[in-house]
């Protein structure tokens, strides 16, 4: 038993020495964004990113390569400048054959991009505390910039930079939202044409399992100067077929589960093309061109998926003019749907948290696994709306918010045991209350050939905030260690 306790600790201790030593750290991080008086509009690019240890050019490689992908059409690439400085403060500069040009994996299933370019640059003169330095220019033959900006990276950036500026005769949006559980404290200087962000010792992103949303826990920097060319998600025209085709999945009792299948179909059959709207112009496809050629970006199958559930009668539109999300209204409520994954729908907007019911009243016939010795292990029956969280994955300290689901499960299910079949142990009566995470009950007693077993669960939200952390996973592990009980035959 001392052994396994040593091991636990060292696993723990691991833990935390891994957060403390990241993969790399980027010295300087810089984009700008200039919008010409001529009608067209620069994007510029520059990193400077240290690397400390192995696994950032052998685990996945990701330091030991630079890929930018843009539209020849529409955009050209300057590579300003790149090369690699050594420990001992020699500079390696990338020769002409370590840039690759090639098509973006992603447009390899999709006739209509395979007119973008990839250029992957294979920097040299790699080794442990070496520094890569990349600095390019995209240059745009049009003036609108329009971009969510996610404001994190997966080493730590040491300064960061990001500015856009627009001609006199233009006006500039632009909104900084920082969540409160991350360490993001920057300076910003704004005016009505331009804007600048300087933030410096700026965390990486977390590492750890069950995370909410990206926009919901990293600081994100929403901008414009105008608003992009959208195609209306009503827009039905060419998807007769369509409707044929998914009007043999609605199999549902629900509006819920067929509006779930329709996403699902839509996930699963139209290939999704990780292409920025800048390289596109911000102008997005019709839902005839996505239904017909079986491909399309995030904001093309959100284009699709809303055209389709119109057609069935379920109101829906695409969040935002470059948005991976439909939003479906059912009973005067919106439910907001992802296009990038199966994942369950959620109320749209303030009210996120919806509280899953379940009232539970029932019998089941006992399942057994045979041990040894006359002793068996009776599995208990599950309780649906569970959080789909395991409290075995889930470590003793916790920095990043943690995706659960806000429930309130009551159940009492009695279960008939065959004759001199006996429980271990004397019954189980435990309870355990957090103000303002939830609560957990559970009641495990035996009476003749009848065991009740009584389990509830109320959480009142479902994102755990670090603070409310400890809490939840208490309830959690009590909740889940009651799954099965030990039986003896006489």
């Amino acid at each position: 038993m001392k052994k396994i306790f040593l091991i636990l600790a060292v696993c723990v201790s691991g833990t935390a020495v891994f957060a403390q030593n990241p993969d790399a750290v980027y010295k300087l991080l810089r984009q700008e964004w200039t919008v010409n008086a001529d009608g067209t509009s620069d994007y510029h690019y520059r990193h400077e990113v240290q690397i400390l240890r192995n696994r950032a050019l052998t685990a996945y490689a990701d330091k030991g390569e630079t890929f930018v992908v843009y539209n020849p059409d529409l955009e050209e690439l300057t590579v300003n400048e790149v090369y690699t400085v050594r420990k001992d403060g020699s500079r390696v500069e990338m020769p002409q054959n370590a840039f690759v040009y090639q098509l973006p994996s992603s447009c390899t299933d999709c006739g209509r991009f395979n007119h973008l370019r990839e250029l992957a640059m294979v920097h040299t003169g790699m080794e442990i505390g070496c520094t890569v330095v990349v600095d390019y220019t995209i240059h745009r033959r049009y003036d609108l910039v329009s971009c969510t900006l996610e404001l994190v990276k997966d080493s730590p950036v040491e300064r960061m930079e990001v500015s856009i500026s627009v001609p006199a005769d233009q006006e500039l949006h632009a909104k900084l939202n920082v969540p409160e559980t991350f360490a993001f404290h920057p300076t910003v200087e704004q005016t009505s044409h331009s804007y600048r962000l300087t933030a410096t010792g700026v965390p990486q992103s977390y590492v750890d399992n069950y995370l909410p949303e990206r926009s919901m826990i990293y600081p994100t920097l929403r901008f414009f100067n105008g608003t992009p060319e959208f195609v209306p998600a009503f827009d039905n025209n060419g998807l007769a077929e369509a409707k044929i085709a998914t009007g043999k999945l609605l199999s549902g009792s629900t509006a819920k589960e067929n509006i779930e299948l329709l996403r699902n179909f839509v996930v699963d059959n139209i290939h999704l093309n990780n292409i920025e709207p800048a390289m596109l112009g911000y102008k997005h496809s019709t839902a005839a061109e996505v239904w017909q050629t079986g491909c399309g970006t995030a904001t093309d199958k959100a284009v699709l998926l809303a055209a389709l559930l119109n057609q069935w009668s379920y109101p829906a539109r695409v969040i935002g003019d470059q948005s991976d999300e439909v939003g479906v209204t059912i009973d005067t409520l919106e439910y907001c749907l992802s296009v990038r994954a199966k994942t369950p729908m959620t109320l749209y907007g303030e009210a996120k948290d919806e509280v899953t019911k379940q009232n539970i009243k029932t019998t089941a016939e006992p399942t057994f696994d045979t041990l040894t010795d006359g002793f068996y292990r009776l599995h208990l029956p599950g309780v649906p709306g569970a959080p789909n969280v395991s409290a075995s994955r889930l470590a003793l300290v916790r920095t990043a918010p943690l995706q659960s689901a806000a429930c309130d499960l009551q159940s009492d299910i009695t279960i008939t045991l065959p004759a001199g079949m006996k429980m271990v142990g004397a019954a189980v009566k435990q309870t355990l209350s957090h103000d303002g995470v939830g609560s957990v009950e559970i009641s495990i007693k035996q009476s003749g050939k009848k065991l009740r077993v009584v389990r509830n669960m109320t959480l009142e939200k479902s994102l755990i905030a670090p603070a409310d952390y400890a809490a939840y996973r208490e309830l959690l592990a009590l909740w889940q260690s009651h799954s099965e009980v030990l039986m003896r035959s006489k």
